[in-house]
């Protein structure tokens, strides 16, 4: 099958020409937007706050905890996530297969989201976490692991990194990366890799070592829905789960893939890029180290601007409003295009309805306007409130000193954001 006749190479429908305002303007207006609302929040906002929580009725806290739902829909998703595997390896091999729209679509895409709206979503329903504690149980393991690891400090979440990295390599560069037959067998690959670490390292390792879970708990950050210290479910504040401690070490690494790759995925679709590469007798190498270079710079300017501070939280929003900007017409387009082939798998002919059509060009362009406006306006915010909690009594003014190359580097990537999307 020749992935360039698919629809999932097409992320986006939205151009410079679609905008109802001029492109020019709209680069200068999502710029100053940054820069004003930093101004703003320096002025208004001059003390430490904290975060706004308030715990669910009691009621609510036991039925979301219950696992009456739980059990079963886990099981649901471990059943669908077999399925789509076996059907990849044993089912049809061509575009009609599903394997390819589930992976790259309803998880990639679809995860964040879900995540936004639910929070940590992937950590409650994630299959590999099922096979984990099925196979525990089967061999008579314990779940905490034969070799519980002291020294998860030390490797933080360089893990999922790596695993992200290996995913979004697959996704943007590997041959044929919708063939069905290389979909699911790198779906067994990972699943492999994944439960032998959690086998020795115990169930913790899904939180450090799993990309798709560590992405979805970067992504359920912006939710309202959360949890307090004791695990109860709790309302908060929108941006609460940006002003906590980041997660650990790496977690500026992971940030660096997910929005490196995504800025990757839209440079790479310019004509200019896909001429160099096609030029060259190794197309692969050549894209792969321009997915590691872009990678690279993403860290490189994140470290150059946190000057020591802990800045990868604040970033979570700018990451998540690039990506759904990007793939916005993808998710709308090709998401339900992916039920429909799974269903038709097992429905009569005719009778499941026809694709959706495209969406209008001027809309998807204002909702990715506004999707890559609003991350950095929230990221601005929440960069503000962890550099005045982090120093209660500092001089207001050092504060916002300490906090001017985050805000350039966001104007930066604002401009480069809106750029790719509808110019490059």
């Amino acid at each position: 099958m020749n992935p360039q006749h698919t629809p999932l190479t097409t992320h986006g429908v939205g151009t410079s020409q679609d905008l109802p305002l001029p492109f020019d303007l709209v680069l200068q207006a999502g710029a100053l937007a940054v820069v004003l609302s930093f101004l703003a929040v320096s002025t208004l906002w001059r003390t430490p706050r904290g975060a706004s929580t308030r715990r669910l009725p009691a009621t609510w806290d036991t039925a979301l905890r219950s696992h009456l739902w739980r059990t079963p829909l886990r099981l649901i998703v471990l059943a669908l996530a077999v399925y789509v595997v076996g059907n990849a390896l044993l089912g049809p091999h061509d575009e009609t297969n599903p394997a390819a729209h589930v992976l790259f679509v309803w998880l990639w895409v679809g995860l964040v989201p879900l995540s936004v709206l639910l929070g940590l979503v992937w950590r409650a329903l994630n299959p590999l976490r099922t096979l984990h504690a099925g196979l525990c149980r089967l061999l008579r393991i314990p779940t905490g692991g034969l070799r519980p690891a002291a020294g998860d400090g030390r490797t933080g979440y360089w893990p999922a990194a790596a695993a992200l990295l290996a995913f979004v390599w697959l996704e943007l560069i590997a041959p044929d990366r919708t063939d069905p037959r290389l979909v699911g067998g790198w779906l067994l690959a990972y699943t492999v890799v994944q439960l032998g670490f959690a086998v020795v390292r115990g169930e913790r390792w899904f939180a450090r070592g799993d990309g798709f879970e560590m992405y979805s708990e970067l992504a359920g950050r912006l939710s309202v829905l959360g949890r307090d210290d004791a695990g109860r479910y709790v309302l908060r504040s929108p941006l609460a789960g940006l002003t906590t401690k980041a997660p650990g070490r790496g977690t500026v690494a992971f940030l660096a893939v997910w929005w490196g790759s995504t800025i990757f995925d839209s440079a790479s679709g310019s004509p200019l890029w896909t001429g160099f590469v096609q030029s060259t007798p190794v197309p692969e190498l050549v894209s792969t180290a321009g997915l590691a270079a872009v990678c690279l710079l993403m860290a490189g300017s994140l470290r150059w601007a946190a000057r020591g501070a802990d800045v990868a939280l604040p970033l979570v929003p700018i990451a998540a409003g690039y990506t759904l900007a990007h793939y916005a017409s993808l998710l709308v387009v090709e998401g339900p295009r992916g039920l429909e082939l799974l269903v038709r798998q097992w429905a009569p002919d005719g009778n499941f309805p026809a694709t959706m059509d495209a969406p209008d060009p001027g809309a998807v362009a204002l909702f990715q306007v506004a999707c890559i406006i609003m991350g950095h306006l929230a990221g601005v915010l929440a960069a503000h409130g962890r550099a005045l909690r982090a120093a209660p009594g500092r001089q207001l003014t050092l504060v916002l000193a300490d906090e001017l190359p985050s805000v350039l580097l966001m104007v930066g990537y604002t401009w480069a954001g809106l750029f790719l999307l509808f110019a490059a």
